[in-house]
């Protein structure tokens, strides 16, 4: 057992119906390859909140590392119904659909995810501008906060070649994962 997994569970019982528990737990059994008991826990999170991308994410990744390639794809098109362009999905799901012989659908979501792939280059085309306006550059961050930070004027942007210090810092306290829900 793990220092991660002996705290998660004796914070278990304190809560146990704190999603984010379970959600943690899941990913440190998943980790350890404990797969059956990482999905109990990752379906606890996920009746409490269904629409975490982020959990049916490891929901279907679970899945398809079981090999049960046809429930894995349930779980990462219910990802999909939520943000039709998460990238973990569309190429989770490519392997999903190779592992089942389903070409067609391998090669579909290779191309969304091939699609909706961020492109390297796009990063220094848009630094400028994301150094001129901090809130825009918060909200392309895939993991950031939603609290008390209101869009401001443009700035000054910074000299060429220095980094911007946006913030990314996260957890919103109402998803598990910290991901949309």
């Amino acid at each position: 057992m793990t220092g991660a997994e002996q705290v998660l569970r004796r914070a278990l019982p304190l809560d146990p119906a704190l999603a984010k528990t379970h959600f943690f737990l899941g990913t440190a059994l998943k980790a350890l390859g404990r797969y059956d008991e990482a999905l109990g826990h990752f379906r606890e999170a996920g009746a409490r909140y269904p629409r975490d991308r982020v959990v049916r994410n490891q929901l279907g990744r679970v899945l398809f590392l079981q090999r049960k390639y046809s429930e894995a794809v349930v779980e990462f098109q219910k990802v999909l119904e939520v943000d039709p362009e998460d990238l973990q999905a569309h190429y989770n799901l490519m392997l999903a659909h190779q592992g089942l012989g389903n070409d067609e659908a391998a090669d579909r979501e290779r191309q969304l995810y091939e699609r909706f792939k961020a492109d390297e280059s796009a990063q220094a085309i848009t630094g400028r501008y994301r150094q001129l306006h901090p809130f825009d550059n918060s909200e392309r961050q895939a993991v950031h906060e939603h609290g008390d930070f209101r869009p401001q004027a443009p700035r000054e942007a910074a000299p060429r070649g220095a980094v911007s210090a946006a913030p990314a810092s996260h957890v919103m306290p109402s998803s598990p994962s910290g991901g949309e829900r």
